[in-house]
């Protein structure tokens, strides 16, 4: 059996994520393993906003700053979820990246030549994601890893 040296943790700030990080947590310590938590600005989110601004006030939006300024934000939320909810005994840093979610987790999985992908089933999901398929089904289908998937309730 391989090692797990690298866990990668996929976030996307739903209510589950503190426990996906707290469980991901305790499978790193357990076997002496790193997190990398990563977050994606959805491709659909800049297109929409892209698409607003055009047509509402054109010439008022700039996606390099919007970019810069949402890969901030999430940054600094992600390292606080990671402090708060991962071991100290964990080696644990965030990712934020624009695109595809499904695409960039896996991409961070190669990448980062992780041993094991961790991702919550339920999440942020709408109509249009019960049609095309979700994230997490998509990741099902590729991801080249050990894949933990939690089907997590929320924790009252």
């Amino acid at each position: 059996m391989k090692a797990i040296d690298l866990i990668v943790v996929g976030i996307d700030f739903s209510d589950y994520s503190p426990e996906i990080l707290k469980y991901a947590s305790s499978v790193a310590e357990l076997h002496s393993a790193e997190i990398v938590a990563v977050n994606v600005i959805n491709k659909r989110q800049i297109e929409s906003l892209e698409e607003a601004f055009s047509d509402e006030r054109p010439h008022t939006f700039s996606l390099q700053k919007f970019l810069s300024d949402e890969t901030g934000k999430r940054t600094r939320d992600l390292d606080d979820l990671l402090k708060q909810w991962v071991s100290k005994k964990v080696s644990a840093r965030a990712i934020i990246r624009p695109g595809i979610p499904f695409e960039e987790i896996l991409k961070v999985v190669d990448e980062e030549d992780a041993d094991l992908l961790v991702i919550n089933s339920r999440g942020r999901s709408t109509f249009r994601d019960y049609i095309y398929g979700t994230t997490a089904e998509k990741i099902f289908r590729h991801t080249p890893v050990t894949l933990l998937s939690l089907n997590l309730s929320i924790v009252q």
